[in-house]
């Protein structure tokens, strides 16, 4: 095998990624959390037609995240928006606080702060005429799921959550169940795994 250096570029073909001109709406929007005193910016899509939406705000995973919720250069949100803006459905993706256009500082953040976050969120669809706020959901990613789940909790005129490759159970019994299985797989005897268990 013998390599050799060049100059050309690869090019990664993303066929799932929209393209513009796109058959709907798309509005840099800026809104604020009072409590925490920051402004978080993202991006609305709105069907092209007239008429009330039902809406969605879509919810990031762990980690800093933009409203694209980039990764390797990929772009799930903005595909998930396209596809929903496409079926009639508007939707509002956000940087998360300290990330892209928005303020704040993620590094202090935690779930209550995005879930504070969420609900602002919420709050500001309600705000748009073109929504319907009979019609409002939740799409959480991960620990996005989490943070839907919260919400929902918090805010009973939420009409749904989706939930996309989040946790079902709480928390600490998930890290023991991942723990114990990590310890098995690595051949640990029962009595390793009984000890790990109580730290």
């Amino acid at each position: 095998l013998v390599l050799e250096r060049t100059e050309a570029k690869l090019e990664i073909k993303r066929p799932q990624e929209p393209k513009e001109p796109f058959p709907y709406r798309a509005e840099e929007v800026v809104f604020k959390n009072v409590d925490a005193g920051i402004k978080l910016a993202g991006t609305l899509t709105l069907p092209s037609s007239e008429g009330l939406f039902p809406a969605v705000l879509l919810l990031s995973g762990s980690g800093p995240q933009d409203r694209d919720e980039t990764v390797f250069g990929h772009h799930p949100f903005l595909v998930l928006a396209d596809y929903l803006t496409r079926k009639g459905i508007a939707v509002l993706r956000v940087d998360d606080r300290g990330v892209g256009g928005s303020t704040g500082n993620f590094d202090k953040a935690t779930a209550v702060d995005y879930a504070s976050d969420a609900m602002d969120g919420v709050t500001y669809l309600k705000s748009r005429k073109e929504i319907n706020r009979e019609l409002i959901g939740l799409v959480g990613h991960s620990e996005g799921g989490i943070i839907a789940s919260m919400v929902a909790v918090q805010a009973s005129d939420i009409a749904f959550i989706v939930l996309i490759a989040s946790p079902g159970m709480a928390i600490k019994k998930m890290e023991s169940t991942e723990k114990v299985r990590t310890l098995k797989a690595k051949g640990a005897s029962e009595d390793l795994i009984a000890r790990n268990l109580t730290l």
